[in-house]
């Protein structure tokens, strides 16, 4: 029987991500210094900003949830099917590889830019699970259903739109590896299997109805039967 306290998704990749993000999030907020975010000026000096840059979670609180919430949903569904450790992989090369083109984009144009936050490996995630799941139906703000395919597209978009100019081509480096690695790259050096992600709602519905469940069994006593 899983303990109580299993966060609901079966994801801990993730939610450990999201609680990084929540830490370095209350870290800035009360006056520290996390030096975590990625800046061309100083890569060559702090190369690790690369990947960390993911982890800070420094800026509105509104951006914070928003960015926890959609890495939950794309990128836990992702961890679920794939499991931990191929996810993990998954999203610090499609974190890096983002951070590494527009360094170089930077330096040889004379543009500044800076990273930090979730949204550009969030982004990734939204491109391999609309690759997987094109069908699939979502509700943008709780209301409005989109078909997969276009989740991915709006991805793109919005990273495209967020840089100037040229250097939004440059970013969507990380949502080009997670097009190719959901269609090719996962099974370079294998056979491709018939997988097809759930919807992350539904598995969260699911969760929910679980627990419920085995409340009411602990209510009625028949859980020390299991």
């Amino acid at each position: 029987m899983r303990p109580a306290h299993t966060l609901p998704g079966a994801c801990p990749v993730t939610w450990a991500v999201v609680a990084a993000n929540a830490a370095t999030f209350v870290l800035s907020f009360v006056g520290f210094d996390v030096r975590l975010s990625f800046h061309p000026a100083w890569a060559a000096a702090r190369p690790w900003t690369a990947l960390t840059y993911a982890l800070d979670g420094g800026g509105s609180v509104l951006a914070l949830v928003l960015s926890a919430y959609a890495l939950w949903l794309f990128g836990g569904s992702l961890e679920r099917a794939w499991g931990g450790r191929e996810y993990a992989r998954f999203l610090a090369l499609s974190t890096v590889l983002p951070a590494l083109a527009l360094w170089g984009a930077a330096s040889a144009l004379g543009r500044s830019v800076g990273l930090s936050g979730l949204w550009l490996p969030v982004a990734a995630c939204a491109v391999a699970w609309s690759v997987v799941n094109p069908g699939e139906r979502l509700l943008v703000y709780f209301a409005l259903p989109v078909e997969g395919r276009w989740i991915g597209w709006l991805a793109v978009a919005l990273v495209f739109f967020s840089f100037p100019f040229p250097l939004g081509a440059f970013a969507l480096a990380g949502c080009a590896f997670a097009y190719w690695f959901s269609r090719v790259g996962r099974y370079a050096f294998g056979p491709r299997p018939p997988v097809r992600l759930r919807n992350p709602l539904d598995v969260y519905r699911r969760w929910r109805r679980k627990r419920e469940f085995r409340r009411l069994l602990r209510r009625s006593g028949l859980d020390d039967l299991h």
